[in-house]
């Protein structure tokens, strides 16, 4: 079964990490850490969230060590596979922010910094970031946590559920509300200035 030398390490440490051996977890960090950093490079093409999501995937390796299953394929075959797809999970949750701040952006109409220099735009700029600024403070605590979460943090609705431990329900209704206050608060005093 086992074919490459490394197959052979790979698969003590794993057995280590399964049964909660913080040495065999270490071990294993060192072994595979650049090598995991580098497949998700690839996807992201991003090295400090390429080094993020890479320690994120270490965590879920000590978590669910137990979950890899020898007769499926190679150690190094399940990690890999682990870190890519948690890179993808990266860029669509990076996509899905870009996505939800352009459409929000569009609703409010706040007119774009960068798109001018014009003095005057930028004073209304600053203007509009301070409405928003001072509406967000306005959210209750629930609701300003997981905006924070999802459009700050770019955890997509079940990380921010598992985060906190909620139902996704919950966090789903609390983001709406949330969305919901900050138009109510933002765009009429957008409007009128």
């Amino acid at each position: 079964m086992i074919s490459h030398p490394e197959d052979h390490k790979l698969l003590q440490l794993m057995e280590g990490v399964a049964a909660k051996d913080s040495s065999s977890f270490d071990e294993l960090c060192t072994m595979v850490r650049g090598l995991l950093t580098a497949t998700i490079y690839k996807v992201l093409n991003n090295r400090e969230d390429a080094e993020d999501v890479c320690q994120e995937v270490l965590v879920k390796i000590w978590e669910n060590g137990d979950m890899f299953d020898r007769s499926k394929g190679r150690p190094l075959t399940w990690l890999r596979t682990m870190s890519r797809n948690r890179a993808i999970d990266r860029l669509r949750s990076k996509q899905r922010r870009a996505d939800l701040n352009e459409r929000f952006r569009g609703e409010i109409d706040i007119p774009a910094a960068r798109q001018s220099r014009n003095l005057t735009d930028l004073v209304s700029t600053k203007e509009h970031a301070s409405i928003v600024r001072d509406a967000v403070i306005k959210l209750n605590p629930e609701q300003r946590q997981v905006l924070e979460l999802a459009y700050f943090s770019g955890l997509t609705q079940s990380e921010i559920a598992s985060q906190l431990d909620q139902p996704l329900g919950t966090v789903k209704a609390r983001i709406r509300r949330g969305v919901r206050s900050l138009r109510s608060h933002v765009a009429p005093t957008m409007m009128a200035g």
